[in-house]
């Protein structure tokens, strides 16, 4: 469970060369730049589902659609369902995403058509046996249906969504007021977006919905205060004007037009081993990486590698660090020297300090992928304020409470960011 938080932010470290006021990466300003990157707890608190209740959701849905029926769709399901907990030591681990990714694998674990040509033919097929009994056409329906209900129940938790969004707007206007914001998400919700709606995003909203890709000058708006869909919004669909690309993503202000435009029916995106990937609004699943090579997310994620490399903050807030091509540019980061100083933001039941000497995979990666030094091997780790930890080199705080306490703390905040050297 998390989110962001509200505090004024001071300064910070600046790789930037003080005589020509240029930021190493192409940046023209000598303002000090933050980067916030929100995982799905950041979203929970305003009424996102979590991953359980998603997943119940979508299970619910298939099992109840006459076309998941007729195309045996529900009966994969529940198969692929099955197979997964009985293999994974804890069945309660398994989750829409794993379903998502093996139901998606198993479309291409059929024999490719008759006469395909190498470029398309599966390389790993002849060694394997599929004997899952289940037809390529009820893997691929599933997936898109399971993608459609993703997209779905986010679009309308959207419209529902809880809680006051004013704390999380002073948040922003006051990271604005002391850097370039710079904001990444990995959920689809635009919560972040009712909070404060001038941010850029990469298109421009103040032409005719859909709107393309803002191809031209995206990178020449490095210092716009942002936020960037990493894994895809739902705002983002297929529109097919003359000009469109095959399975190009457009903006689309309103939600439920781009609800009605959110599915794709057209060819496969290829990968290089003969297989392929499903065209969808949205990323999900255990493949991201591949996904992420369309347009405008490709745009996206080589602007998060840079960002993260000239930042002078970096926020981190309700993320399981689960996406790994994620935390490969955090770990670049924070091989940095100077290093920048980062700041968790997610919520641990007991506190973080009864639960920092876990070797969960998220404590693990906060340590070696984060280089947070907390732990056995490095003590002195302190508590500056209630929900608060420090790590002894005074390079990163963890802040243990959720988002939505979080965004109330600034006081708090502002104290632990001085002690850190903002």
């Amino acid at each position: 469970m998390t989110h962001s938080s509200a505090c004024a932010i001071i300064t910070g470290y600046n790789e930037s060369n003080p005589e020509d006021g240029k930021v190493i990466g192409g940046s023209t300003t000598a303002r000090k730049r933050a980067v916030v990157l929100l995982g799905a707890g950041a979203s929970i608190e305003y009424g996102a589902p979590c991953t359980t209740k998603l997943t119940s959701n979508i299970e619910a849905a298939v099992v109840a659609d006459p076309w998941m029926q007729h195309n045996g769709s529900d009966a994969a399901y529940g198969k692929i369902k099955t197979a997964l907990q009985s293999y994974l030591t804890k069945p309660s681990d398994v989750n829409f995403e794993h379903i998502y990714h093996c139901t998606h694998e198993l479309i291409y674990a059929h024999a490719p058509t008759r006469g395909a040509v190498n470029q398309y033919r599966p390389l790993m097929y002849p060694f394997f046996d599929n004997n899952t009994g289940l037809s390529k056409e009820a893997v691929r329906q599933l997936a898109q249906k399971m993608v459609a209900e993703i997209f779905s129940q986010i679009s309308a938790c959207c419209a529902a969504g809880s809680h006051d969004k004013t704390p999380l707007s002073n948040f922003i206007s006051m990271l604005k007021t002391n850097y370039v914001t710079r904001m990444y998400t990995t959920n689809y919700d635009d919560f972040i977006l009712q909070a404060d709606n001038n941010l850029y995003v990469g298109f421009d909203r103040t032409a005719a919905s859909p709107q393309r890709f803002d191809l031209n000058t995206f990178w020449h708006k490095q210092d716009e205060d942002s936020l960037f869909f990493m894994h895809g919004s739902v705002h983002m669909a297929f529109a097919h004007p003359p000009a469109a690309d095959i399975g190009e993503l457009f903006w689309f202000n309103d939600r439920d037009e781009a609800l009605r435009h959110s599915t794709f029916s057209g060819s496969d995106e290829s990968r290089m081993d003969g297989t392929g990937f499903l065209r969808s609004a949205i990323v999900t699943g255990l493949d991201k990486l591949s996904r992420l090579q369309v347009r405008p997310l490709s745009h996206f994620y080589s602007a998060l590698a840079q960002d993260l490399m000239v930042a002078d903050v970096i926020f981190v807030i309700g993320s399981g660090l689960g996406d790994i091509h994620l935390n490969t540019w955090l770990h670049e980061a924070r091989r940095r020297h100077p290093q920048p100083p980062l700041f968790f933001i997610d919520y641990w039941s007991a506190g973080f300090d009864t639960y920092n000497y876990a070797t969960d995979y998220k404590t693990i990666e906060m340590l070696h992928k984060l280089r947070m030094m907390f732990g056995p091997y490095y003590p002195g780790s302190f508590n500056p304020a209630a929900h608060w930890t420090a790590a002894a080199d005074r390079r990163c705080a963890v802040w243990d409470n959720g988002f939505q306490a979080f965004l109330k703390a600034t006081v708090d905040l502002q104290q632990v960011m001085r002690l850190l050297g903002l």
